[in-house]
């Protein structure tokens, strides 16, 4: 049997996980696609040059590439072209040009020394030789042949001087004319045009421009210029192109980027974007109920009324925003979450389901502004302080408050974010009172939908737990009539239950509830327990380990009753778990005198322990309250003694071990049992036995 229970307590933990998987990957399709088809734009039949049907917005912020291409292109093509100035080029043409002319001088020395009249190819060969990179002609050898060594002199010094003066910023394509203009100053320097084209040929073989265009340094001040242009764009919500305007290839080109012209793709990396975010804020829910909420986390149920409740939240926050951005009822999902999963967790999933609200507020500009950041802002804050008036109470008009707060706060927060962000105060005002109502949609959607939830979830909340506290719910209307003294019973524990429970934080309307119906499997076999009988007792003609099996059997046959009737899970748990797997000493202590052998597991009852504080304090108030009926003589000391006792008994025996329960919290509930125990046990006075003569008045009237 134990390992029974064992085997199938680890195929529950291994499903878990699969189950949370499960329900993730379901929600993140749900969240995704909602989303999807919430930003999805339009798409139109649109051509260049034929008029817009419509007036088309944008809806994300674009670059219209066209324009900012032109305009870049402008900038480039207003930069001049950049030269570098070379002084080495300077020298090193002064330098080839003074060895040329000095070569020329040699040449006509020689020439001069030769006594030969006429010169002959064979002196022009020969001279040419001589020279390196200067190929003379007859004529310019004949020049150089008949000129004194003065005249070679002096328009050698010319040369040079006429060439170096035109190497200021030289550049190639000036390279012709610089020639031309050098052997016209020659010329005009009175030189003989034989013996200026002679030196020419020098001056045209050194001659290089030392003024030349710089490529690199060219393209990067196009660049810059360039870059100096920040790219034109549309932000979301500005108009593109207005209805009936022809549309321009620019206009076309940014509608085809947003992926609502017909002939266009999709925009894939929107829904890439929308996906990666979907699936961050999933996993980070995830992650957090792992870690922080490990019970929720192991009920597959629970995922997936959280995953229902952020969807619905979702979806009415999408059909809401066509009235007005800051209506949309963003609270609704952290109230019904604090109803029906606990305040802690909807304070932290209040933060995904605000930053989806901000996306979806987004009707103009780019994805963060006013209306986004307003949107977030005000949910965190509202959501919060939704939680706190929760707190106390949860009844429907505690909701309606918890809303009508919300709204309130919503009101403040938007009315300040728009008067930092814009100086219409009227406008401000405008949003703030649209985005209070938003506070009393969610309240009145969250009262509406919750019992719908209750229903279909058996979901544990306070007006469930309000119903069934009611004496004419059917099972407590047969526990009162089939097992009076187990009703009387029950309803003393429930007073110890829900005292304790308020004093350690845990649920009191739970703990009553869970106390009201911790022991109706008595009602299978009634007169079996003590508080039953009148006199018989048939444990006395029973076996002990018969009697053992009957009564350890009715916190099993109790759950089972309970789930016929669609009690709630937590309530079947407080019944399985009131008992532990406590020994039922009095059929052992028998048995035992019959048979010292006896085996004191064989007389426990089947558990499981007691998982949570409400289980925890409905099993110590059933011991306190059975036990001190045999207290004689119940004064303040004694009912604390025999509660010590008993608690310490449970501590000792391990029934509290997988209870997340401290000292500090027994010793709580030891004072709040002995304040209830004090209370019902209280010193009466005895009446004395009187009889009471009749009112003077009526003696008079008496008839003689």
């Amino acid at each position: 049997m134990v390992q029974s229970k064992k085997s199938k307590s680890i195929k529950k933990k291994q499903r878990a996980p699969v189950a949370s998987l499960l329900v993730a990957v379901i929600t993140f399709a749900a969240v995704f696609v909602m989303l999807a088809l919430a930003v999805t734009p339009d798409r139109y039949d649109i051509e260049v040059g034929q008029p817009a049907p419509n007036t088309i917005k944008a809806t994300k912020d674009v670059e219209d590439k066209i324009t900012t291409d032109r305009l870049r292109a402008e900038a480039a093509a207003r930069v001049k072209s950049i030269y570098v100035s070379d002084p080495a080029v300077t020298q090193q043409v002064t330098e080839q040009l003074t060895e040329a002319l000095k070569a020329l001088r040699q040449v006509s020395a020689l020439l001069t020394s030769d006594s030969t009249t006429e010169l002959t190819a064979t002196q022009l060969e020969s001279a040419n030789a001589q020279l390196s990179g200067i190929v003379l002609g007859m004529d310019e050898l004949k020049a150089l042949g008949s000129a004194s060594e003065e005249e070679l002199s002096a328009i050698s010094d010319d040369a040079l001087e006429v060439s170096v003066a035109f190497m200021d910023k030289l550049q190639e394509s000036e390279i012709p004319d610089t020639l031309s203009a050098i052997r016209q100053m020659l010329i005009e320097r009175g030189h003989s045009e034989a013996l200026t084209d002679a030196v020419m040929l020098a001056v045209s073989g050194s001659l290089r421009a030392n003024y030349s265009y710089d490529e690199a340094a060219t393209e990067a001040q196009r660049q810059a210029e360039m870059d100096k242009i920040a790219p034109v764009t549309r932000v979301k919500g500005e108009v593109i192109v207005s209805d009936g305007e022809l549309v321009t290839e620019a206009q076309f080109a940014m509608l085809d980027a947003l992926g609502i012209v017909k002939t266009s793709t999709m925009d894939v990396w929107l829904y890439v974007g929308l996906a990666l975010l979907s699936l961050m804020l999933i996993v980070a829910v995830g992650l957090y109920l792992n870690m922080y909420e490990p019970a929720i986390y192991a009920q597959p149920k629970k995922l997936i009324m959280i995953a229902l409740i952020c969807g619905i939240d979702i979806l009415c926050c999408i059909l809401s925003r066509e009235i007005n951005t800051y209506v949309m009822p963003v609270t609704l999902g952290v109230l019904m979450l604090a109803l029906l999963i606990g305040r802690r967790v909807a304070l932290y999933i209040n933060i995904p389901l605000s930053v989806v609200a901000s996306m979806l507020a987004s009707a103009s500009g780019s994805f963060i502004n006013m209306a986004t950041y307003t949107v977030v802002i005000s949910s965190l804050v509202a959501g919060t302080v939704a939680l706190r008036v929760l707190k106390t109470r949860q009844t429907r008009l505690t909701v309606l408050l918890a809303g009508a707060v919300a709204g309130a706060t919503n009101v403040l927060v938007t009315f300040a974010v728009g008067l930092i962000s814009s100086a219409n105060v009227h406008e401000s005002l405008h949003m703030a009172l649209f985005s209070g109502l938003g506070g009393l949609l969610a309240a009145a959607l969250c009262i509406a939908l919750m019992p719908a939830f209750e229903v279909i979830f058996n979901a544990v909340t306070s007006t469930r737990l309000v119903e069934l506290c009611n004496p004419n719910q059917p099972l407590m209307r047969r526990l009162l009539l089939e097992a009076p003294g187990t009703y009387h019973h029950s309803i003393i524990v429930a007073n110890l239950a829900e005292a304790a429970a308020g004093e350690i934080g845990a649920n009191p309307l739970l703990a009553r509830v869970g106390a009201y119906y911790h022991d109706i499997g008595k009602i299978m076999r009634p007169m079996y327990f003590t508080e039953n009988q009148l006199g018989d007792n048939p444990h006395d003609r029973t076996d002990p380990r018969v009697s053992t099996a009957i009564i350890t059997a009715h916190p099993k046959e109790g759950a089972q009753l309970l789930k016929e009737n669609r009690i709630p899970e937590e309530i079947r748990h407080i019944v399985l778990t009131h008992h532990g797997d406590t020994p039922v000493i009095y059929f052992y202590n028998k048995s035992l005198s019959e048979n010292p052998d006896t085996n004191i597991d064989d007389f426990r009852y089947p558990g499981p322990k007691p998982s949570t504080k409400e289980e925890a304090v409905v099993m110590l108030a059933d011991s306190v309250e059975a036990a001190a009926r045999t207290v004689q003589n119940p004064d303040r000391e004694r009912i604390r003694a025999l509660i010590d006792k008993l608690v310490r008994q449970k501590i000792d025996d391990g029934q509290l071990d997988d209870c997340d329960i401290t000292f500090a919290d027994i010793s709580r509930i030891i004072d709040a049992f002995v304040t209830v125990l004090s209370g019902a046990f209280h010193e009466r006075i005895e009446y004395p036995n009187v009889e009471i003569p009749k009112k003077a008045h009526e003696s008079e009237e008496k008839p003689a």
